[in-house]
C-alpha cells in the first residue's frame, strides 16, 4: 500500500480507515514476525535432524570398530592359544 494513499482513504472514509490501515500495518508487521520465526524453527529442525544423523553414522562406525576389534581379538587369542598348546608340547 502506498503512503501516498493514507491521507486519500482518511479523507474518503473517515477515521475508520485509519483504524483499518493501522490494523493493516500491524498484520502486516505481525505476519513478518512470524515468518521470521518459522525460518528459524526451520533452521533449527535441520540442525536438529543433521545432528541426529551425524550422531548415527558416529554410532555405526564405533559398532563397526567394536566388531572388527572382538574379531581380531579373537584371532590374537586363537593365535596365543596356539602358541601356548606348542610350547607345552
Amino acid at each position: 500500500m502506498d503512503i501516498n494513499l493514507i491521507p486519500e482513504i482518511f479523507k474518503a472514509w473517515g477515521p475508520p480507515a485509519l483504524i483499518a490501515v493501522v490494523f493493516w500495518f500491524f498484520l502486516v508487521k505481525t505476519e513478518k514476525r512470524e515468518e521470521a520465526k518459522d525460518k528459524r524453527i526451520q533452521m533449527l529442525e535441520n540442525l536438529l535432524i543433521e545432528s541426529y544423523d551425524e550422531r548415527i553414522e558416529a554410532a555405526e562406525r564405533v559398532t563397526a570398530a567394536i566388531s572388527a576389534n572382538t574379531a581380531a581379538m579373537a584371532a590374537l587369542t586363537n593365535k596365543m592359544d596356539g602358541i601356548i598348546e606348542r610350547q607345552r608340547r
